[in-house]
């Protein structure tokens, strides 16, 4: 399969690692796209690509188009580049949100003629040359048509990452497991190293030593499922030290429910994998 050329609206977080990684993998990059001129043309100078500050004129310059933009930007933007367009018969544009299908594309499909798809990257990014590091071994989930889900197969391959399906799937349900995954677990970390601090640890001690931690953890999921992979003391029944842990966070309502419910959950977690193995 011919690779497309490729460009990008929103050169920030996502957008920019996915354009190294498919520079990386050969493809063309033609276009940059975005609001702020600086990253636009930094981006376009380091993959060789045409900075453009028109979002139509990005169409117009590629075959695949991708929208790396924020969730609430698709709807509008999609509406304001059918407008500006006369046709791009032929050409495709997706966009990266695990929380929308393709109705926010709907206008450039129905206007302007363009195959629609979605292009989730599965993935946390960090800003900087660095996060193209996080793209290979990336599930990118797909929703779209013949011929263009075979080609944004072929596109996350061939930056070694997974494709899977997105057709049937609650967007909804599916980007809040993203959430709980990627985004709440730093927030826990946060809420740890707080009270490692708290607790009398110096500030570097506690950071490092609670990400080394989560880390740890983390390495532990390679080859096993989270219930496999779980321990302490709701894992383990130890119902004495889950109260002393209440206890100590009696200054803190609200981190004391999150703790419970999360020993909660911890337990039934055990609980099924016991009965399982029965």
């Amino acid at each position: 399969m011919q690779k497309p050329t490729i460009a990008v609206i929103g050169p920030g977080r996502a957008g920019s690692a996915l354009g190294r990684a498919l520079h990386k993998a050969g493809y063309t990059i033609a276009a940059i796209g975005g609001r702020n001129p600086d990253n636009v043309r930094s981006m376009a100078a380091e993959l060789g690509a045409r900075a453009c500050q028109s979002p139509a004129t990005t169409i117009d310059l590629a075959d695949l188009t991708i929208l790396a933009v924020p969730d609430d930007v698709i709807l509008p933007l999609a509406t304001d580049m059918a407008d500006s367009l006369c046709s791009a018969a032929g050409r495709s544009v997706v966009h990266l949100s695990g929380a929308q299908d393709r109705k926010p594309l709907r206008p450039l499909a129905q206007q302007a003629g363009l195959l629609t798809g979605v292009f989730h990257p599965l993935q946390t990014f960090r800003r900087g040359a660095q996060a193209v590091q996080n793209v290979a071994g990336t599930y990118f989930g797909i929703d779209a048509d013949a011929p263009l889900h075979d080609q944004l197969a072929q596109v996350a391959s061939d930056i070694q990452g997974h494709p899977f399906d997105l057709k049937g799937v609650d967007r909804a349900l599916y980007h809040a497991a993203a959430v709980f995954a990627a985004n709440y677990s730093m927030t826990l970390l946060a809420e740890a190293i707080a009270l490692a601090g708290e607790a009398g640890l110096n500030e570097q001690t506690a950071q490092r030593g609670m990400t080394m931690l989560l880390a740890g953890a983390v390495n532990n999921l390679q080859d096993l499922a989270p219930a496999d992979a779980i321990t302490g003391p709701a894992s383990r029944g130890d119902e004495g030290t889950i109260q002393k842990h209440l206890a100590a966070l009696q200054d803190d309502p609200a981190a004391q429910r999150l703790y419970q419910l999360l020993a909660d959950r911890t337990k039934l977690l055990a609980r099924k994998k016991n009965e399982e193995a029965a």
